[in-house]
């Protein structure tokens, strides 16, 4: 077809050459009409430029890569820092050991007595501790004070500083009855001792005296 349609397109041309195309023979109109008309009912060719770019704008598949994918490693578990090691625990020293370059404890200072309190003055000649309450010493009889003065007496002299004594051994109700023991501080040529005095029911508690001399140390160092 394009064959004869370049042949009567080169007749054409040529009968152009000699005339207008009114001028042109019948048969030759009527075939440039045919072949229009076929020309436009028959699609023509896919464009190769549309197609070529059609086919660059489209993204190109990606391959399947043949590596494994990276294996992600677990996440690191933090461990606490290295503590450092404690110190060797250091047992606490004992206290020194007094020496025999300490003082010696001092003897008790002497207590206090109204002179015009005949109570005390009597508690005091006896041994007992004139701070005793004024009603006690009120209710003791001569033969308590006198108790009271053999108990301490005895105590200094024959009984040790773990001892007790108690006097009278063989005491009526109506009289009072005395323990005395020792306690430790004093110096070494005295003895410190407690007397508890228990008279009608009651039981009272003395502060602490002293009786100082060579027969309370040799007593005390037995």
């Amino acid at each position: 077809m394009l064959r004869g349609l370049l042949l009567m397109v080169l007749l054409g041309g040529g009968w152009a050459l000699i005339g207008e195309p009114a001028t042109w023979p019948e048969w030759l109109r009527g075939k440039v009409a045919a072949i229009s008309a076929a020309m436009e009912r028959s699609p023509g060719p896919p464009q190769p430029a549309v197609s070529a770019m059609a086919t660059a704008a489209r993204p190109p598949l990606a391959e399947p890569s043949s590596k494994p994918a990276a294996i992600e490693a677990p996440p690191a578990i933090l461990q606490p820092p290295p503590q450092s090691p404690a110190p060797p625990a250091t047992a606490a020293l004992p206290p020194a050991a007094a020496g025999a370059d300490d003082p010696a404890p001092a003897p008790l200072e002497p207590p206090s007595v109204d002179p015009t309190d005949i109570y005390q003055v009597r508690a005091l000649a006896v041994g007992l501790h004139p701070g005793l309450s004024r009603v006690l010493l009120a209710r003791l009889s001569p033969d308590d004070y006198r108790n009271a003065g053999v108990a301490i007496q005895k105590a200094v002299a024959e009984t040790p500083d773990t001892g007790v004594l108690v006097w009278p051994r063989q005491r009526k109700p109506e009289l009072a009855l005395f323990h005395v023991r020792f306690v430790p501080g004093a110096a070494p040529d005295c003895r410190r001792y407690v007397v508890t005095v228990t008279k009608d029911g009651w039981l009272t508690t003395a502060l602490p005296m002293e009786k100082c001399g060579p027969q309370a140390r040799r007593q005390s160092q037995r």
